[in-house]
């Protein structure tokens, strides 16, 4: 029985001698985390489709309704008034002017928060959409009196009022995440990561750099990792 016992207390001893497998090894050396390089986000949805345009159906209503108030009012009695010499006849109305056939293509940007894109040049067709994204680039494919005919990086067309563009340019992060780097060079430090739909401002374009201001960052992008430019334009 006693030597049962001493067995029993060595081999505990033994055990609790042995460290655990899963202990970390204090003279290991740990690995560094991974640097990373921050990341500028694209914004949301740059545009949302404008609230539903009154109807001709509504307009319609709204106009015979006028009209039976006028109809049932008392007119008031007016003194007779001498009859006036026959009017000339009108002249004759002319057409109206139609958009430039050959436009002056050229790229601008999004002067305000909330812009009406409209399905022609004027304040009476329908608002078709609403830009919510200012310094957007957009491309000026027409124009007619105050308007201008736009066109997005997505191909959306219609018609913006000129107060409403500035000449201030701007570029868009296509395709997917670029890096903005230092120096205009393959190889330079990537100062960040730009995702696709970020909006750059820009301060000069070379032929095959530009160099932009995005997120608090400023660096040098490709020209090929952006719309918003045209074919060898150079900015100063």
């Amino acid at each position: 029985m006693g030597r049962s016992i001493a067995r029993i207390a060595l081999a505990m001893i033994l055990i609790a001698a042995v460290p655990p497998a899963y202990a970390a090894d204090p003279a290991q050396p740990q690995a560094a985390p991974a640097s990373k390089k921050p990341v500028v986000k694209a914004d949301t949805k740059k545009v949302k489709p404008a609230a539903k345009p009154e109807t001709a159906k509504s307009q319609k209503a709204k106009s015979e309704k006028a009209a039976n108030r006028a109809a049932t009012a008392k007119p008031s009695p007016a003194p007779a008034a001498p009859v006036p010499p026959p009017a000339p006849p009108p002249p004759a109305v002319q057409p109206a002017k139609p958009a430039d056939a050959k436009p002056t293509v050229h790229f601008a940007a999004l002067r305000s928060e909330k812009v009406n894109l409209r399905s022609g040049p004027g304040e009476n067709f329908p608002i078709q959409w609403v830009y919510v994204r200012r310094g957007l680039p957009v491309e000026v494919v027409a124009t007619f009196d105050i308007w201008r005919k736009i066109k997005d990086s997505e191909g959306t067309e219609g018609w913006v009022n000129q107060q409403m563009l500035s000449g201030r340019r701007s570029v868009l992060v296509a395709g997917a995440v670029r890096d903005l780097r230092h120096d205009p060079k393959p190889d330079a430090e990537v100062v960040a990561k730009l995702e696709a739909g970020v909006v750059a401002s820009v301060a000069k374009c070379n032929p095959d750099w530009c160099e932009v201001k995005a997120g608090g960052y400023k660096g040098w992008l490709m020209r090929g990792d952006v719309w918003g430019l045209e074919p060898g334009e150079v900015i100063e």
